[in-house]
């Protein structure tokens, strides 16, 4: 027998709501096939006009804000079951580039499918949108934590942060985390050097509160972190009684 394999899209959406049979058709409508791709391929480009979204099946994508020389800013990280470039719709190109992190896979789809799929299903649209300001709201907290945290504060912070979203996305709770970004990418991601966050990895580790068995983190004083930081994980407030 053939087995169905859901979609960590249409898996994370069903954690939230009982899916109808008329909802996962128009979901895996939506998905249609999914595109294979390799670790650092191009996903959009802030130099073409671009009307599509992407719905990521498997692997991490970022997006990078690029400067003057070689430097760069990672501004967002994308796992199984996010949405790429929702907050891109007001705009006829990408403001940045984002490429895949990993190998993975990814459905494409036009802007206009997504508008279709909330006119004939608003309650699909709504949760959508809601999962997306949960990124928007820690991502508002990582650039309060660049700004005004130390740098140990801010790696933890990060961290905790991560850890919190794969377990939101994955559905399932547990003490190790995957976390496939090389050191540069991490300082990338906070406004710090590798050599500063190699520095701070090792403190964390030798002090026993990080054990590192690459690409899996794990942390062994989330609690203790997470008082000291005052950290309010977003990804486990999600409000969506607004739509029922």
């Amino acid at each position: 027998m053939l087995k169905i394999v859901q979609s960590a899209f249409q898996a994370r959406l069903g954690r939230h709501i009982a899916l109808t049979d008329s909802e996962r058709d128009a979901l895996s409508r939506l998905e249609g096939q999914p595109v294979a791709l390799g670790k650092r391929s191009p996903l959009f480009s802030d130099s073409k006009p671009q009307d599509r979204i992407a719905i990521v099946r498997s692997g991490w994508a970022v997006t990078r804000v690029r400067s003057d020389g070689n430097q760069t800013t990672i501004s967002q990280i994308f796992m199984a079951g996010d949405v790429i470039g929702l907050a891109d719709l007001g705009l006829g190109r990408p403001p940045h580039d984002t490429m895949m992190q990993t190998d993975g896979s990814v459905h494409l789809l036009g802007r206009k499918a997504l508008c279709s799929l909330g006119a004939e299903h608003p309650r699909l649209f709504a949760l959508i949108l809601s999962l997306a300001s949960l990124d928007a709201a820690a991502t508002n907290d990582r650039l309060h934590a660049i700004t005004r945290y130390s740098a140990e504060d801010r790696l933890m912070h990060f961290l905790l942060t991560i850890k919190a979203k794969s377990e939101q996305i994955s559905g399932q709770p547990s003490d190790r985390f995957p976390l496939p970004l090389s050191q540069k990418e991490i300082g990338d991601a906070l406004g710090l050097t590798d050599i500063y966050v190699n520095r701070l990895l090792r403190g964390l580790q030798k002090s026993g509160q990080l054990s590192l068995a690459r690409p899996n983190v794990k942390i062994n004083e989330r609690d203790v972190w997470a008082t000291r930081l005052n950290f309010q994980d977003r990804y486990a407030a999600l409000d969506f009684n607004w739509a029922s």
